[in-house]
């Protein structure tokens, strides 16, 4: 009786880690085609999607179930676009504050910066 409740229970937390962990990593392929661009020709709406838009969404709202569970930052927050400078974002992209991942061995410089223009893009939720 007791292994039926222990076994679909670490079942379950072994997929919720899974899902947390891998949720907002970086997908080479683009990351690592782009790494000697200069930032002018990185496809920062490409790399988004593929390394940010898991938790924060394609329009950066992080009403994604990813951006739920890990309290993702909504990027079209207008108190968060005033407030925040470009250097703070480039830094979070870098080191990964709270949950996210560290995208500094992942993204040249050229690419986070394409990605700090890309966040400023975003137009405030209604």
């Amino acid at each position: 009786m007791k292994n039926k409740i222990l076994l679909p229970l670490a079942a379950g937390l072994a997929l919720l880690l899974l899902v947390a962990g891998v949720g907002c990593q970086s997908h080479p392929p683009l990351a690592t085609r782009q790494a000697a661009l200069p930032q002018e020709q990185v496809d920062a709406r490409g790399l988004f999607a593929e390394s940010c838009a898991t938790c924060h969404g394609l329009n950066g709202r992080a009403r994604t179930f990813h951006g739920r569970i890990l309290f993702a930052r909504n990027l079209t927050d207008a108190q968060w676009q005033t407030t925040a400078t470009d250097a703070e974002i480039a830094n979070a992209i870098r080191t990964g504050p709270k949950a996210m991942p560290a995208f500094a061995k992942k993204l040249s410089p050229a690419e986070i910066d394409a990605l700090v223009s890309y966040v400023r893009t975003f137009k405030p939720a209604p």
